[in-house]
């Protein structure tokens, strides 16, 4: 049977508190874990952002094209430098989703549904913003019409989910 070792002694900060949170079931010999709580009130600055840090939490879902495009937009910046030759990948690649639907209405048309306008906004996004990452990846992120037109896909992706999330 394994030694109870005696608890060892922590430092802790003048104005707070430590709460010992036992061991847990089969970690026997593991050390106990602390959590050391201020006691002082949260500035406002803290305040703040934890209301924005809960708001943007609880709202997540219904910001997730923007979240998209601030991703995408670092991406293309670091595919820019580091593999310029993918601008002859991405750039054919940018009628697809349009050539997809034409294709798609032209052979299977009952597949297309009962809201084609969505599913037509839908692939000129899509064929837009491969179309934006192609020009940055060639151009580079730092090109003032390239980061205009990033800005205009992003408000209409995020116009558009904010739409269709409403109507379904």
């Amino acid at each position: 049977m394994a030694r109870r070792s005696r608890p060892r002694t922590v430092q802790v900060p003048s104005g707070a508190t430590t709460v010992r949170i036992p061991t847990q079931r089969g970690a026997r010999n593991a050390p106990p874990v602390f959590v050391v709580v201020s006691e002082s009130r949260p500035s406002l600055s803290s305040r703040i952002a934890r209301a924005v840090g809960g708001w943007a939490w609880s709202h997540r879902a219904s910001w997730a094209p923007t979240g998209y495009a601030v991703l995408a937009y670092g991406l293309v910046a670091v595919v820019h430098v580091i593999a310029p030759w993918m601008v002859f990948v991405l750039a054919p690649a940018a009628p697809a989703p349009l050539l997809g639907l034409w294709w798609t209405r032209k052979k299977r048309s009952e597949r297309i549904g009962e809201r084609p306008g969505r599913l037509a906004t839908s692939s000129a996004l899509a064929a837009g913003g491969v179309g934006w990452a192609a020009a940055t990846v060639h151009f580079g992120p730092l090109n003032a019409p390239l980061a205009w037109a990033w800005v205009g896909l992003t408000l209409t992706a995020q116009s558009f989910w904010l739409v269709i999330r409403r109507s379904k």
